[in-house]
């Protein structure tokens, strides 16, 4: 979110500026995440302010007059004041959100109607949102994969496993749910992603973000609409890498494939395959074929790629 970005740089260098106080103030009592964000980001000023650098080499250095070090000081007193006033306002007005759970157990892909647009859930997919206010959605994903589809001006907050949030203005987009984190793919508009580290993210169409709940954050652009095969039904791929058929096929069948690092080199491979229509023992038949490699069958739902 580069505009917020540079609206919370401005207050920092000036935290007793009356239209940027206004201005914070307002988008702190949009919704809970916004607050978050705005909290997170001044957090990590005010430890990067208070770092010490280490030098590796000898250089030369000048003590800073005592006088620099208060105004330090009095800056970052000035901009925590400002901003648990802030936030204490935002708490005290903002109104209970009405979460309403809904957990897809029909064994068929369900979609959900709400006033800013909809949302598409597969089967076994489970999430919790609020719609009633008509400008916003604010939901959560726990579970599976969900789509949402956002009309024009409809502003939308979407929390993922790993603590990870999800803010976008309009737009349409893929979120794939597990204990391992989560899975974004854009189709249409922007995606802005933060969580718990200072860095934020931003995915625009076809890129894909790897939200790791053990690694750091990660984004690519795909060469197709793999994700979305579940949707779709759509297995056929042209000069794909395997990665993203692999986890098409994944999502299509319900199933789990594990990769190790042995046979990582694999999933680079660009393959042209056509899967559409066939059952699940045919495609993993095909994919070996592809891939020269074994898939083995681990358990009812998982496979295990190997080379020998």
């Amino acid at each position: 979110m580069p505009a917020i970005d540079e609206l919370i740089i401005r207050f920092i260098q000036s935290p007793h500026d009356p239209a940027l106080q206004e201005a914070i103030a307002a988008f702190v009592a949009e919704s809970p995440g916004q607050a978050r964000y705005v909290e997170q980001k001044l957090e990590a000023w005010l430890t990067a302010s208070n770092t010490p650098v280490v030098a590796t080499t000898a250089v030369k250095t000048t003590a800073l007059p005592a006088f620099l070090y208060a105004v330090k000081t009095w800056v970052a007193a000035a901009v925590l004041i400002v901003v648990a006033v802030l936030l204490l306002c935002f708490r005290q007005t903002a109104v209970p959100r009405k979460m309403f759970s809904h957990v897809n157990n029909t064994g068929r892909i369900d979609s959900l109607r709400l006033p800013g647009g909809y949302i598409i859930l597969n089967k076994n997919a489970a999430i919790s949102f609020d719609s009633s206010d008509r400008r916003s959605v604010y939901a959560v994903v726990s579970k599976g994969d969900v789509f949402f589809d956002l009309h024009d001006n409809t502003a939308c907050t979407v929390l993922v496993p790993g603590d990870y949030r999800l803010e976008t203005a309009a737009g349409a987009f893929h979120v794939h749910a597990s204990a391992k984190g989560a899975k974004v793919f854009v189709t249409r508009g922007q995606i802005g992603v933060s969580g718990k580290r200072p860095d934020t993210m931003l995915l625009s169409a076809s890129m894909q973000g790897i939200l790791d709940r053990q690694k750091a954050p990660a984004r690519k652009m795909l060469a197709s609409q793999a994700p979305l095969a579940w949707k779709t039904k759509q297995l056929s791929f042209r000069n794909v890498p395997a990665a993203e058929i692999l986890d098409a096929v994944c999502s299509f069948y319900d199933i789990q494939i594990t990769v190790p690092p042995s046979a990582e080199s694999r999933c680079a491979k660009k393959l042209t395959i056509n899967l559409n229509k066939k059952t699940e023992k045919e495609t993993i038949a095909l994919l070996q074929q592809s891939l020269s490699a074994h898939l083995v069958k681990d358990s009812v739902d998982t496979y295990y790629l190997t080379l020998k």
